[in-house]
């Protein structure tokens, strides 16, 4: 099997994966200090933030979302694997090769209407934040943008034989 190192493409997608890990720690962190002190000011202070809650709603979808497409990049999602596992082999051959065009389909898609979505929301405000809708709603086709990258980086690989970087 070749190694894919060295290949702008692979190399785009490792690049846009680390980004995103560190995105998603950095927010998941955020989110727990402002989750704490949501509740400090609350049951001490008697007196909450205004904003948190809305912020940690959001800030969970966008969560979420990087979460799934770091998942996706790894071929990770647990009820495939479960799934794929069960199936015989003749079939379990034909959807292992199949799988990637269907998801990178469906996440093109997805990209396209959340692109559809934040551009009909933009003039609309959050009730707390005060922020444009668009802002929460961009983590739906900014991560499946990378879910569909990282979908064609599977069809490559399978096309090709390259051996899968599952870290």
């Amino acid at each position: 099997m070749k190694n894919r190192t060295g290949n702008w493409f692979f190399d785009l997608c490792n690049i846009l994966e680390k980004i995103t890990l560190y995105i998603t720690m950095v927010l998941c962190s955020t989110m727990l200090i402002i989750a704490w002190l949501h509740v400090i000011r609350r049951y001490v202070f008697n007196n909450a933030l205004t904003w948190s809650e809305e912020f940690l709603r959001f800030s969970l979808v966008w969560f979420a979302l990087l979460s799934a497409s770091i998942i996706h990049k790894r071929r990770g999602h647990l009820g495939i694997v479960i799934f794929r596992a069960r199936m015989p082999k003749i079939i379990k051959n034909l959807c292992e090769r199949l799988m990637p065009f269907l998801a990178t389909i469906a996440t093109t898609l997805t990209t396209v209407y959340g692109i559809n979505l934040v551009m009909r929301v933009r003039e609309q405000l959050t009730a707390a934040l005060r922020i444009s809708m668009s802002l929460p709603y961009a983590a739906i086709p900014v991560a499946f943008f990378l879910m569909t990258l990282y979908g064609i980086s599977h069809i490559i690989e399978d096309f090709q034989g390259i051996q899968r970087n599952t870290k």
